[in-house]
C-alpha cells in the first residue's frame, strides 16, 4: 500500500516529469507566429482560453521550492508570460497592456497570481524573484510584456531540461533583429541603436558590448568598439497582436 501511495504522490510532484508545461507549449505553438500573438483566434476559442487559465492555476498549485534551479527558472518565466497572456485575454479586445492599469496604478503592480500562499504581481515575479535569484540577463529576451517593442514571444514553453539553450535561442533571435539592435554608419561615426531594455536594466549586464557581440558575431568588431555610440530606441506599448484591429 505504501508503494502505491508513493507512486500516486509522484504523479502530482511537479518535478517528476516534463508534462507541467506541455499544454501551454501546445497553446503557444498554435497562437504565436513570428513573436506575435493571434489574440483574435485565441479569444474566439473558449477551450483554448480555459486551457490557459487551467495552466496558470496548475502553476499556482506547484511548489517552486521543490524544483531544480533550471526548472524553477523555466517555471517563473512561463508563469510571467502565461499570466500576461491571461490578463490580455481576460480584457480583450485591448489596444495596449497599459490600458489595463488604473489612473494611478500599473498592470504590473496588480496581484494576479498566488504561489506558495503569496499573492504576486508581474513586477514582483520579474524584479523580486527572477532577476535577483537567477542573475541571468538573457531572461530579458524571454519575458514578454505583450507590447510590440518587447522581444518576440517564444512559440514554446521554457523547460528545465532546455532552459539554457532556449535562452540562447531567444537572445540571438532578438539581437539579430534590427528592431532591437541596429548599426548606423555615418561617415566615420558609428551609432548602435538598442532596445531600451539595455537602458532600463543596465545593471543586469556585466558588459553590454560583449553580450551583444556574443549573439551577433558577424558584427563583433563594431559592437566592441568603445567609440561606437550606444543609443536607445523609443518603446512602443502597442499590443503585440498578430492581426491589427480596425480602429
Amino acid at each position: 500500500m505504501t508503494a502505491i501511495l508513493l507512486a500516486v504522490a509522484l504523479l502530482w510532484t511537479p518535478a517528476a516529469g516534463s508534462d507541467l508545461h506541455a499544454d501551454y507549449d501546445a497553446l503557444l505553438s498554435t497562437y504565436v507566429k513570428d513573436g506575435l500573438v493571434d489574440y483574435d483566434g485565441w479569444y474566439a476559442h473558449k477551450k483554448s482560453r480555459r486551457q490557459l487559465m487551467d495552466y496558470v492555476a496548475r502553476l499556482e498549485s506547484t511548489d517552486p521550492g521543490a524544483l531544480s534551479r533550471d526548472e524553477a527558472l523555466a517555471f517563473w518565466i512561463n508563469l510571467y508570460n502565461a499570466t500576461t497572456l491571461r490578463l490580455i485575454l481576460d480584457n480583450y479586445p485591448v489596444e495596449s497592456i497599459k490600458d489595463l492599469g488604473g489612473f494611478l496604478s500599473s498592470p504590473w503592480k496588480k496581484e494576479l497570481v498566488t504561489v506558495d500562499g503569496e499573492e504576486l504581481t508581474l513586477n514582483e515575479i520579474e524584479n523580486d524573484i527572477i532577476r535577483p535569484r537567477f542573475q541571468d540577463p538573457r531572461i530579458h529576451f524571454a519575458l514578454n510584456c505583450a507590447a510590440v517593442s518587447c522581444p518576440p514571444l517564444a512559440p514554446f514553453a521554457f523547460t528545465g531540461a532546455e532552459i539554457s539553450e532556449q535562452l540562447d535561442q531567444v537572445s540571438q533571435q532578438a539581437l539579430q533583429d534590427e528592431r532591437f539592435v541596429r548599426i548606423e554608419r555615418d561617415g566615420d561615426e558609428v551609432r548602435i541603436h538598442l532596445t531600451r531594455l539595455f537602458d532600463w536594466y543596465e545593471d543586469d549586464w556585466e558588459n553590454v558590448r560583449e553580450f551583444l557581440a556574443t549573439y551577433r558575431p558577424a558584427d563583433r568588431a563594431v559592437l566592441l568598439d568603445e567609440d561606437a555610440e550606444l543609443k536607445y530606441n523609443d518603446y512602443s506599448w502597442k499590443l503585440n497582436a498578430l492581426h491589427a484591429r480596425n480602429p
